[in-house]
């Protein structure tokens, strides 16, 4: 008793060592203990990465980079990985099962008859054997096809998943790029203003030009200045999109090489209906719920199967081992095994077996409108993909066209405004023009290359080895 008045203080003691305080007040933050928050273990493995970035690297290598580091393909793949260890397992449910047991009987009886007294010990080991020889509902197979359905559900998944994250990369890719040319086209700018300044200040040196000209390329030149500030923060912010896809930390220094590929020409709107079937039928997306159908269907059976007679093989074998005292001590040692089969029909459940078909047939009825659902929407994808992209290539032309003309305005302007033609405000009308030309520019190329990659993703044939050459055909 007195040890167990020892244990209570003990007890609370530990209790109070586990407990998990609330907060104190609704205004003030939560102090955790120094061991609620565990040792930052994953964040340590992202540090501890360290891929060779001393070159700038092209879009094939930036994406074999994001495939081996991202976390997204690492986690499809663990669930694919999931998705095929349960095929084992639903085909060892129709594997025989072999279960050993023992078990152990101390029997007494005491009568007013010493003679009748009994003392009885029995211990007896023994195996059993149970294997499902066949179901004639046809459940053993269903439920292995459904595993085996479930599995290339997730394999497409991971295919899938694989493709998002080509897509990230080369989205992030053309985003640092674009916004490299950005500086660049800051730069240009800036050094048009510092022109146009220079020329304001030449003119006014010798008389022929006023001070509010110079003030107002002074303005200009501070305008462009603040556009350069805010296109190297945008290369930053770039910057961090590209990491990220590439599943490394955000501070992490990433070069990328110039793009050398060229556009492609979009297809015929007559080869669009050949575009979507052949999209239909290679989306990864696509394929994974199509599996789920087919599994899903299989369920049907499997739910049904109890409704038929199922035939079991049964065996069993033990040893008995009899030890008894009546006055006399006898031992006794046998043997005890038997084998045969067992049909096994339910004829009633509580109509659980019905209920839960029926349940089956309305989830598979379900997966099939989510099929055709995103059948649907992926035709809508690869036609507003091929229509955003035929679009992109037009507005990239145009684009093209305008920085030419706009470069041979500001030129003209130039040279007007030093001979005394053009006014000041002219001349920086023509030069926002040719910032506002090169920014289109710029961002009319990005979107082109942008809707090929969005394109190519809906036509499912996004792929590692033909990121470089680039396809709008919907060809692999």
């Amino acid at each position: 008793m007195k040890s167990a008045f020892l244990c209570l203080p003990l007890a609370a003691l530990l209790a109070g060592c586990v407990s998990a305080p609330a907060p104190d007040s609704v205004a003030k933050p939560w102090k955790p203990p120094q061991h609620a928050q565990p040792a930052p273990q994953t964040w340590q493995e992202l540090r501890a990465r360290k891929p060779d970035l001393s070159r700038p690297l092209t879009l094939a290598e930036l994406a074999d980079l994001a495939l081996q580091n991202n976390p997204a393909s690492r986690l499809a793949w663990h669930n694919a990985r999931v998705a095929a260890a349960q095929v084992e397992q639903a085909r060892g449910y129709f594997m025989p099962s072999l279960t050993a047991a023992a078990g152990i009987t101390r029997q007494k009886v005491e009568s007013t008859v010493a003679q009748l007294d009994q003392n009885y010990l029995n211990y007896q080991p023994g195996l059993q054997l149970n294997y499902l020889i066949f179901n004639f509902g046809g459940g053993r197979e269903a439920a292995v096809e459904q595993a085996l359905q479930t599995v290339y559900a997730a394999n497409y998944a991971f295919n899938s998943s694989l493709q998002g994250i080509l897509l990230n990369v080369q989205n992030a890719y053309f985003g640092v790029v674009s916004a490299q040319a950005g500086i660049l086209a800051a730069q240009a700018q800036l050094k048009d203003t510092r022109t146009a300044l220079e020329a304001a200040q030449i003119r006014r040196d010798h008389g022929v030009g006023r001070e509010l000209d110079v003030l107002q390329a002074q303005a200009a030149v501070d305008q462009s200045a603040f556009q350069l500030a805010g296109a190297e923060g945008a290369e930053k912010n770039a910057q961090a999109a590209l990491t990220q896809a590439l599943g490394l930390p955000a501070d992490v220094a990433v070069m990328v090489a110039t793009p050398t590929q060229t556009l492609p020409a979009a297809v015929e709107a007559a080869q669009l209906t050949r575009l979507i079937d052949a999209a239909l039928a290679r989306r990864p997306d696509i394929a994974a719920l199509r599996a789920r159908l087919k599994a899903s269907e299989s369920a049907i059976k499997v739910a049904g199967a109890p409704n038929w007679p199922s035939l079991y093989l049964t065996a069993h074998g033990a040893r008995n081992f009899n030890t008894i005292w009546t006055g006399d001590f006898v031992a006794e040692r046998d043997w005890n095994y038997g084998a045969g089969v067992n049909l096994q029909w339910t004829f009633f459940d509580g109509l659980q077996t019905i209920n839960a078909r029926r349940a089956a047939e309305a989830q598979a009825a379900a997966v099939r409108d989510q099929v055709q659902q995103a059948e649907l929407a992926a035709s809508a994808a690869v036609w507003s993909g091929h229509q955003n992209y035929q679009t992109a290539l037009k507005k990239f032309a145009a684009s093209e066209a305008l920085l030419k003309s706009a470069q041979a305005a500001y030129d003209l302007a130039l040279d007007s405004y030093k001979a005394g033609l053009m006014s000041i405000l002219d001349l920086l009308t023509a030069e926002t023009q040719l910032a506002l030309a090169r920014s289109q520019h710029i961002g009319a190329r990005q979107d082109a290359f942008t809707a090929l990659a969005n394109l190519a993703f809906a036509s499912g044939t996004l792929d590692k080895e033909n990121l470089d050459v680039p396809q709008a055909d919907g060809k692999p």
